[in-house]
């Protein structure tokens, strides 16, 4: 019976990719209105000069007729994220009262299940709601039956229920069947109305200028607080840093405008000219010097580089804090208030650092970076603090100021040397955007690769910052500009690696993770404990006699019921090596270097967990980290990208500091397992432990760590099932209820994360 059953699962598992086979309808584009093909060469790139671009969808070799169709979408814009919206013309020609709306962020596939009740007389498409050049790198509707349809919908309804813990997929079915038998309505017109309920809320929350106007003008100092910080007896006094040469004087002149607009006036504005002959900037520079008494001015004779003229306006600072402005980027009206708000509320601070966005062509505000708290693995990755940043001028004093040698990495050259000196303490990240950066087409702002060089020498940067601190280790280039990946070299010997994954059954799984294990991993002192928990296959008893005679593989038996956190802790117990790996069945092996990079991050003392890359097999991800609070408890950062996609800012590609990492594979010393406790096998015996387990471990006093160059397969949760009995659903909602208890205040602001990004997706897109 057993051995029956575990074939029609099989069977079941090769049908059902078979079900969903059906034709991808790929429209033709029209252009209607505000659309330009680019010249850029693609196939696929237009430019808009407007806000309201549109095409009309035709389908020239099969028609859309009544029925379920899922549309999906790749589109890379000029913004980090915006709305598509599809308008059908079911007589009345195209109105709102007939949109669909598809949030998406740029270059990610985006998917949104629509019913079409009539056979539509046509439909628009509306890529993009701001100016700006996209390519369209995927447009399709696939027709799909209602069946099909309801599953996805229900488990989309259902996936952020965390912080509404009495919702459940079947029960989400019963509650939408009563709904419609009390409103004479039909069920598949109200599970339609509460999924597109899901694509509503988000229009405004993606739209950039949306969340300007409605969320960052309500967060504005009030005037009663401005006056009293101007007035404040111990208000400090601000050095702006800009270096100059050859600026476009209209830019030279905004961004001097922005300096005297601001609303906090203790501030001297420092410049240092870098001989520049084009007449237009001397005259501004020169004006703007005799008619305003709080700027300094000082010109070279000869050129000297962007380093040393920074350090020529650094020359003639005299502030408590020196704030860096580039000579044709724009301060918020409110930069220099946060700045010295902070500095009187915080003495301890010394490096202060906000978020930022960019200046289009046209001088639109896009692609807003909502950065993380102090995150010191991801700036040996990528500067990610850059704008604004401010920084105590004894610290400058001490470290010295920018370096030449390091020219067009300068400034992540200081920063990494003002980190070698400072304390988390001394950090503070103030998450409003208070910098625009123009995107000049020369600027790393419109073109990372267009400083080339400055990558070369960021390269060179960190490998000085990780010599002085006695780390030995190789930086090499990032996959993407400005970006880096730091190889740390192990210890000889290689400490012994306890690799431990439960299983029970499921044989095939369990045989492709081992074997990938043993033929893909060049790290090799390691020792395997498979843990079984009541596997009853032949199949699988007989695999488990051939391990027990491998040299390095153990198998133990647990006999108690279903219970990951305990099956791991009983595997420790037993585990030779100092470092733990713990690994999932469903887990399949990609890259070589998976455990290597692990390890190498594992036993350093200022490091607690590890997690990897998990891609789903058809290379979109899986995990890349835990971000807190997302769907009430946690979720996984970067879900269902693409494998290759850059990511929020490149972060799919950065090691970087994460608060949680996922247990499906986890690197972590034992003595750390040890001293955090263990996972939770009494409150947390399937969810959750291993983000409960790594913030006890971050309790501690070490960071958390993602690295995306341990690169692997999940094929998730095959071998537990899913949570489809009132038994599963009811431990689920009962360890999501713990975890809200226990962690509530640390569930809430996620230092990795940002305020500003929402907790209902896992796409890095705007909160409402």
């Amino acid at each position: 019976m057993t051995q029956n059953t575990s074939k029609i699962k099989k069977i079941k598992r090769v049908l059902e990719p078979m079900s969903r086979l059906a034709p991808r309808i790929k429209p033709r584009l029209k252009p209607l209105n505000d659309i330009q093909e680019s010249h850029r060469g693609n196939t696929g790139s237009w430019i808009s000069s407007d806000f309201d671009p549109q095409f009309l969808c035709q389908f020239p070799y099969l028609e859309l007729h009544t029925g379920w169709y899922l549309i999906t979408i790749n589109i890379h814009c000029t913004g980090a994220f915006d709305v598509a919206k599809f308008y059908t013309d079911n007589g009345n020609g195209f109105t709102e009262s007939n949109v669909i709306s598809m949030p998406y962020r740029s270059g990610v596939v985006a998917k949104r299940f629509v019913k079409l009740s009539r056979k539509t007389g046509g439909i628009r498409f509306d890529p993009q709601s701001v100016p700006g050049s996209f390519d369209i790198n995927r447009l399709t509707f696939t027709p799909v039956t209602f069946k099909y349809a309801e599953a996805r919908m229900l488990k989309r309804l259902t996936r952020w229920t965390a912080s509404q813990l009495d919702e459940t997929v079947s029960g989400a079915r019963a509650a939408l069947h009563e709904i419609a038998t009390k409103k004479n309505g039909s069920y598949e017109q109200h599970l339609e109305e509460h999924y597109s309920s899901l694509f509503v809320a988000p229009v405004e929350s993606h739209g950039y200028q949306d969340w300007i106007e409605s969320v960052e003008s309500a967060r504005l100092p009030l005037a009663t607080d401005i006056t009293s910080l101007n007035n404040h007896k111990d208000k400090p006094l601000l050095s702006v840093i800009m270096p100059t040469c050859n600026t476009n004087p209209e830019w030279l002149q905004l961004t001097i405008e922005s300096v005297q607009a601001q609303s906090y006036k203790n501030w001297q504005l420092c410049i240092s000219d870098d001989a520049s002959t084009d007449k237009h900037t001397i005259d501004v520079l020169e004006h703007m010097a005799a008619i305003e008494p709080r700027i300094k001015l000082v010109q070279q004779n000869k050129r000297v580089g962007i380093a040393d003229n920074t350090n020529a306006a650094l020359a003639i600072a005299t502030g408590e804090f020196c704030l860096f402005l580039d000579h044709d980027d724009l301060l918020a009206a409110h930069a220099l208030h946060e700045v010295a708000n902070t500095i009187v509320s915080r003495p301890e601070v010394k490096l202060i650092y906000s978020d930022e966005d960019k200046l289009n062509e046209l001088g639109k505000r896009v692609e807003p970076h909502f950065k993380p708290d102090w995150n010191p693995d991801l700036l040996l990755a990528q500067n990610y603090i850059c704008h604004l940043a401010a920084i105590k001028r004894e610290v400058l004093d001490d470290v010295g100021f920018c370096r030449s040698a390091y020219e067009g990495a300068q400034d992540h050259d200081l920063l990494l040397r003002v980190a070698n000196v400072i304390e988390q303490k001394n950090v503070q990240h103030i998450p409003q955007v208070l910098y625009h950066w123009r995107m000049a087409p020369d600027s790393t702002a419109s073109n990372a690769s267009a400083k080339g060089f400055s990558t070369a020498n960021g390269v060179a940067a960190v490998s000085d910052y990780l010599r002085s601190r006695g780390e030995e280790a190789e930086v090499t280039a990032g996959k993407f500009p400005n970006t880096y990946r730091v190889h740390r070299t192990l210890s000889v010997p290689q400490p012994l690696v306890s690799i431990i994954i439960p299983t029970r059954d499921h044989v095939d799984l369990l045989k492709q993770c081992i074997d990938s294990v043993v033929e893909r991993t060049d790290y090799k002192n390691y020792e395997i404990i498979v843990v079984d928990n009541r596997s009853e296959e032949q199949e699988t008893l007989t695999y488990f006699s051939e391990l027990r005679r491998a040299g390095n593989i153990r198998v133990l038996s647990f006999n108690e019921g279903f219970n990951y956190s305990a099956i791991n802790n009983f595997a420790v117990e037993h585990a030779s090596g100092s470092v733990l790996t713990l690994l999932n069945n469903d887990i399949e092996v990609i890259s070589p270097e998976w455990l290597t990079e692990m390890v190498s991050h594992a036993i350093r003392p200022s490091i607690g967990c590890v997690g990897a890359k998990l891609l789903y097999k058809n290379n979109m991800v899986q995990h890349a980290g835990v971000i807190l609070g997302i769907g009430g408890v946690a979720g996984h950062s970067h879900k269902y990208f693409d494998a290759e996609s850059a990511g929020y800012f490149s972060r799919l590609h950065l090691t970087q500091n994460m608060s949680a990492v996922t247990a499906a594979c986890l690197t972590v010393e034992k003595k750390l397992y040890v001293a955090a406790g263990g996972l939770n096998d009494s409150d947390l015996k399937v969810a959750f432990n291993d983000v409960d387990f790594c913030l006890r471990v971050r309790a501690l006093g070490v960071n958390n760590l993602w690295t995306p160059y341990a690169l692997l397969y999940h094929h998730e949760s095959m071998s537990r099932g899913q949570e489809d009995t009132r038994e599963k659903q009811a431990r689920f909602t009962s360890e999501a209820q713990f975890m809200q208890k226990k962690w509530g205040d640390s569930l809430d602001s996620d230092p990795a994360y940002n305020c500003n990004l929402t907790r209902k997706r896992e796409d890095f897109s705007l909160a409402a």
